[in-house]
């Protein structure tokens, strides 16, 4: 596969245009809190992400004593971190292969959370806050494949909710993976009694069994669940004890109420209990570890992946999620095969 290929099926429609714009940045020079503070979070598909701490004044680069950056094309000392009233700033040193953010080579420029920089061919996502939470080796639930924080982020909260006997609302955008992670919380209580699944979002109307009285409710687009249904699960759930909801919704549970969606009445039975999976944008440096689960179930050899075809699919938005990014990788890969 060649970059070029698989851009033109997928990345650069849904790849963000780079705007470098003034903010007041979380970053501090010294001063590191009490997650580790801020820094670069190395990814690739060689390995789980690895952090480096930064500070005001740091020099990175294979030899550098502040930030060691190991990596094809990485200087001795390849970049300097300064951090200003206006935001944090990486200053190339003058390097052969370049300092890269965002997909701009530059010589000095702005840094923000989230942004993708790439030191030669290192590639690594800059992390304003938090920093040691994105340490540790990556894992698996089912089909999910997830880095440190996002595990304790949505993953762990979700099934502490739901082993404890709550009902949880889990929120996001298509293709995040709140269905998977609510059947699998779902599963967690099989021992209970019955679950019954119920989909807001099948193409027939939802039916729900006369006098079903499960100890455990799915439902799947609660958002997309007619009133009636919604109606009939709040009875069952107000008649029996231990029962709990595990319910997705492709919207803030708050929206969707308030723009007539879910019941209120409905939308209280959560007490509150919501979890929101970010979507690929917001937790790019996951991005590898799915990338290369999704190489490794279709036969596709990591080394058709440049750095530079890495980040391309680092940056992009994905708006449909983990099944749009495999969808770009799979049809680049038979437009381009071996």
């Amino acid at each position: 596969m060649n970059e070029q290929t698989a851009l033109r099926v997928d990345v650069a429609e849904t790849a963000a245009p780079v705007l470098q714009k003034e903010y007041r940045s979380g970053v501090h020079a010294k001063r590191q809190d009490d997650d580790g503070g801020w820094g670069l979070v190395l990814i690739g598909l060689d390995g789980p992400p690895r952090i480096v701490s930064l500070m005001d004044g740091a020099v990175i680069g294979s030899a550098a004593r502040d930030g060691r950056i190991e990596g094809n094309g990485v200087a001795p000392e390849h970049a300097k971190i300064s951090v200003r009233s206006d935001g944090c700033y990486i200053e190339d040193m003058d390097t052969h292969d370049g300092t890269w953010v965002n997909g701009v080579r530059a010589r000095r420029i702005g840094v923000m959370h989230g942004d993708v920089v790439r030191l030669g061919q290192q590639l690594a996502v800059f992390v304003e806050r938090h920093l040691a939470l994105y340490d540790g080796a990556p894992s698996r639930l089912g089909p999910l494949v997830f880095g440190s924080k996002q595990r304790k982020d949505w993953i762990d909260p979700v099934m502490k909710l739901v082993q404890s006997g709550s009902s949880v609302c889990i929120e996001g955008a298509p293709g995040v993976g709140k269905r998977t992670l609510a059947r699998l919380a779902a599963a967690v209580r099989e021992g209970l009694g019955e679950t019954l699944v119920v989909d807001g979002g099948a193409e027939t109307k939802p039916v729900i069994p006369p006098g079903a009285r499960p100890m455990t409710w799915l439902v799947l687009d609660a958002d997309r669940l007619p009133r009636p249904q919604q109606l009939e699960i709040a009875h069952s759930v107000g008649r029996s004890n231990g029962v709990s909801i595990i319910a997705t919704t492709g919207q803030p549970l708050d929206r969707a109420a308030g723009d007539g969606r879910v019941a209120p009445w409905f939308a209280s039975l959560f007490s509150g209990k919501r979890i929101t999976i970010p979507t690929l944008e917001m937790r790019r440096e996951d991005v590898p570890l799915i990338v290369r689960d999704i190489a490794e179930r279709n036969a596709i050899g990591l080394d058709r992946f440049t750095p530079q075809l890495l980040e391309a699919l680092v940056r992009a938005g994905w708006p449909g999620g983990v099944p749009q990014l495999e969808n770009a990788i799979v049809t680049a890969a038979q437009a381009a095969p071996d």
